[in-house]
């Protein structure tokens, strides 16, 4: 039995999402326990409305030694059962031992057998990273059914995301095309000047309202693919805290864009997808076999040895062709328009 249950994942906004498969199933095996859950801002809004965690708590990012210790301070003074660690880098590890919990669960990387209770070896291929940390709570006993990410939205961001668009002037038989051409590392961003040729395309071809997806800092990224184009696309708007982006992602018929925090929302609102991908590897980040999320690579060679920062050239993201995001988008687009564009607003409170 387990009557407190800390799971951590300190921080990035995807790795967060690809833990929310394993925290339903920890849910479901522990109904009565208290589940708690660690992650740095802004990663604490995706757990919001959450059913399966009773409290977020959020780690600073960068708190001095004496804030650090009245933090560890007061998680040992809760008296957890279970600690789960999904991120796993020495601080989060340390962390987790710190806690004194009698059972302490994370992979079994270099150095960590003795702050682990539950070592759990990482698997020698490719996993899809939700599947991947889902390892981690089925040696507890819990059973994972979809590795499907989840995030729930509520009323007061499903009204933000409709008052954002109408004022945009997007149209409710609009086709609504999310761009995403942001990252904040190098090796997965693709050059603006073939987004901007996506996005005219789409706006030729389908008439479709491109409407630009960053986050705080990233705006420069939009403004040039917007000097490349030779269309308008949907005016700048404010950016929106993360639950308010994936309603608005949800509107959307079609997200397109670098593999970035925005993408895995999409995915998680069941948008459709088309991800150009760089360094990592899509199999990593993509749910397996499901057709509404599409992938454009090219490995120059060097992925599994990849030498980042010292490399001088970043073919691997450079190297994905244009033409063939350009026919993913298009097969995928068509298949979407066949099916005539379904009405993407879901009821309150049903997950996302």
């Amino acid at each position: 039995m387990a009557d407190r249950i800390l799971l951590t994942q300190l921080r990035r906004i995807g790795d967060v999402m690809m833990t929310t498969p394993a925290v339903a199933a920890v849910r479901a095996a522990f109904p009565a326990a208290r589940i708690e859950y660690l992650t740095e801002a802004p990663s604490d809004q995706l757990l919001r409305h959450c059913p399966h965690v009773d409290e977020v708590i959020v780690w600073p990012r960068k708190p001095s030694w004496l804030r650090q210790l009245l933090l560890l301070w007061r998680l040992r003074r809760r008296r957890y059962d279970v600690v789960v660690d999904f991120f796993g880098n020495p601080r989060s590890a340390l962390l987790t031992w710190a806690t004194g919990a009698p059972r302490r669960v994370g992979f079994n990387r270099r150095g960590r057998k003795l702050v682990y209770t539950d070592p759990v070896d990482v698997p020698d291929h490719i996993v899809y990273a939700a599947a991947h940390k889902a390892a981690l709570v089925e040696r507890l006993g819990a059973h994972i059914g979809s590795v499907h990410p989840q995030l729930f939205l509520g009323d007061a961001e499903r009204a933000y995301a409709r008052r954002q668009l109408e004022a945009l002037g997007v149209g409710a038989q609009d086709l609504l095309v999310a761009l995403s051409p942001v990252s904040r590392q190098p090796y997965k961003v693709w050059p603006a000047q073939r987004f901007a040729r996506l996005a005219d395309v789409l706006i030729e071809r389908y008439a479709a309202r491109v409407l630009f997806i960053w986050g705080p800092g990233e705006e420069h990224f939009v403004d040039q693919v917007r000097l490349e184009m030779k269309h308008l696309a949907l005016p700048t708007y404010p950016v929106p805290p993360l639950l308010e982006l994936a309603a608005m992602l949800q509107r959307c018929h079609l997200y397109v864009g670098n593999d970035n925090g925005p993408r895995h929302l999409a995915v998680a609102v069941n948008t459709p997808t088309v991800t150009v991908f760089g360094k990592p590897q899509p199999q990593n980040w993509t749910p397996p076999g499901d057709p509404r999320h599409r992938v454009a690579d090219y490995d120059p060679g060097c992925k599994l040895a990849c030498t980042f920062p010292h490399c001088d050239h970043l073919n691997c993201i450079n190297g994905v062709s244009y033409e063939v995001v350009e026919t993913e988008t298009e097969r995928l687009l068509e298949e979407l328009l066949r099916d005539g564009r379904p009405d993407r607003r879901r009821p309150a409170g049903t997950p996302a």
